[in-house]
């Protein structure tokens, strides 16, 4: 078993790796902001949450997770509802054509990013893939339970 240290230096490297990756992409990608994005992925991965938890998870204002919320309702990729616990709150809900809007976006940053990564080697594929699978696997673990049953584990090799 690695040292929590030795761990730590790796998921350092790799958060670094990947947040310069994600904004490689992005910047090449027309469209809405990170955080409108970030809202569609959030709901999509935990299911429907008030305008509040949305803007604490997001490090957004509750002006701003405010105003978000209502772009990203007006473009249809998102509704908000009654919360049913608390009648005198509102949940925000992904749509299908919220989900469609993030697996394009996806497309296009991986279309844009895909010539950089032209010489892989196989080996160097597969190590990518047992470190998706491992990020999977792990993450899939922290999602609250209710988001879990949405997202299943896949099997590692």
């Amino acid at each position: 078993m690695s040292s929590p240290e030795a761990t730590a230096e790796v998921l350092s490297a790799l958060l670094d790796r990947l947040h310069a990756l994600n904004r490689t992409a992005s910047a090449r990608i027309p469209g809405h902001s990170a955080t409108f994005y970030r809202v569609i992925g959030l709901l999509q991965d935990v299911g429907a949450m008030r305008v509040g938890d949305l803007a604490a998870a997001v490090h957004l204002s509750q002006p701003g997770m405010t105003k978000t919320v209502h772009q990203l309702e007006g473009e249809g990729y998102v509704t908000r509802g009654a919360d049913p616990e608390d009648s005198r709150a509102t949940l925000v809900e992904v749509t299908e054509a919220g989900m469609a809007a993030l697996a394009q976006r996806k497309a296009a940053m991986v279309e844009t990013v895909l010539p950089t990564f032209g010489s892989l080697t196989d080996a160097e594929r597969r190590t990518l893939q047992d470190a998706a699978d491992v990020l999977t696997h792990h993450m899939t673990a922290a999602l609250p339970a209710r988001a879990r049953q949405s997202h299943p584990q896949k099997e590692l090799a």
